[in-house]
């Protein structure tokens, strides 16, 4: 049976799992329902599975080493800190959201899986899956890493995929090079010397000082990038607590990122940008400190494995969905931890607007995006039949 139909099938089940799991978001690397939700199905479907050391990670393989290679299949199973407002058929129960469509990653993964496990003896290799949480920390994938999920065994492959729920129509859209940008999170501490606003001579100013990191970083972009390999640097949070109209503080805190879709340049700001926060601190006299929140690789798929995608996902939809190549985005993505490690990768994203009653589709992170239920479907049969087609045609 093709997937598609099998998909079809096992449709209103899925539904399910996906409205439980939107209905109780877990946030971070604390997912205890959530991974006993994906483990009791798993237990369901008869596939094997342990934690990832002591996360609530869930890995397991299917199929036989023996037969061939290893191809690595990846969901995230985080939420976000933000109250839903959308009225969908099933809302957040609590103050999180899955607004980034995690619950609908992970209820993909347990459809191909189910459809995979039916079809085991026709696996020419083996699949070794991962249900990641954190994602939306930037570090998740980092630890899966750090706790072993590319040994034992050694993946020579990966797939995942993401939810697009501002596009046109359920689709299927896959960029085949640098799919997503890197990501520096960073937060910098300027510490100065309090003083009354009217006499700034008696202290030291960090304000001042934030403003001209500010400016000064912006500055290796300006100056210090190629022109067509650029990279973006976005100061988004900035808290002087204890300051006033005529009161300078001692402490300002600056949080922001950088992101870039060339890892050289990537690289670059992140050497400099320290520098720069050192050398302006000392020069203005306040004592600086930079810490990195997040440092994600950019997200780079293989040529060849997202050709497999293509044609794969195009074999099982048919004339039903388009398969469409799109341009890379500014977004970041953890599984660039894991990605960039791997010998090939691709990841793909699935088209799923759900218009509210004004006709209006809303993008990931927004409190009142929705996700069409149908790219369930759609997502599954193409991932599954991705998977088989590439342990056939790389044994």
């Amino acid at each position: 049976m093709a997937y598609l139909d099998r998909a079809k099938e096992i449709f209103d089940d899925a539904v399910k799992v996906r409205r439980q799991l939107h209905e109780n978001p877990e946030v971070g690397f604390e997912l205890p329902e959530t991974a006993k939700l994906v483990k009791a199905k798993l237990d369901e479907y008869g596939v094997a599975y342990q934690n990832v050391g002591n996360t609530y990670g869930i890995t397991g393989t299917l199929g036989s080493g023996d037969k061939g290679k290893t191809l690595l299949l990846r969901a995230d199973m985080d939420a976000l800190a933000i109250t839903e407002k959308s009225k969908s058929a099933c809302t957040s129960k609590n103050d999180n959201g899955h607004l980034c469509g995690h619950d609908m990653h992970t209820t993909i993964l347990l459809m191909v899986l189910k459809m995979l496990k039916e079809n085991e003896d026709q696996l020419e290799g083996q699949i070794k899956f991962l249900f990641q949480p954190a994602e939306e920390t930037l570090n998740g994938g980092r630890v899966m890493v750090e706790e072993g999920i590319l040994e034992n065994p050694k993946p020579d492959a990966g797939m995942a995929l993401h939810m697009w729920p501002n596009g046109d129509k359920v689709d299927v859209e896959i960029h085949k090079r640098e799919a997503l940008a890197s990501a520096l999170n960073f937060r910098i501490t300027i510490k100065g010397v309090g003083a009354h606003g009217a006499m700034p001579n008696n202290g030291v100013d960090p304000v001042f000082v934030a403003s001209q990191i500010i400016n000064g970083a912006n500055g290796i972009l300006a100056r210090e990038l190629p022109s067509n390999k650029g990279a973006s640097l976005s100061m988004g949070y900035i808290n002087a607590p204890g300051g006033a109209i005529n009161v300078i503080p001692d402490t300002v805190v600056l949080e922001g990122t950088s992101r870039s879709l060339f890892p050289e340049s990537a690289e670059h700001v992140a050497k400099r940008l320290p520098e720069i926060v050192e050398y302006i601190g000392k020069a203005f006299r306040a004592e600086t400190e930079f810490k990195v929140m997040a440092n994600c690789p950019a997200l780079i798929n293989t040529e060849s494995v997202a050709d497999q995608v293509m044609s794969s996902a195009k074999e099982a939809l048919g004339d039903n969905y388009e398969v469409v190549n799109v341009p890379a985005y500014l977004a970041s993505e953890d599984y660039a931890h894991i990605a960039s490690r791997l010998p090939e990768s691709c990841y793909f994203f699935v088209g799923c607007p759900l218009p509210d009653a004004d006709g209006q589709v809303y993008p990931v992170h927004h409190p009142l995006v929705q996700f069409n239920e149908e790219a369930l479907i759609v997502g599954s049969a193409t991932m599954a039949t991705a998977a088989q087609n590439w342990l056939r045609d790389n044994k």
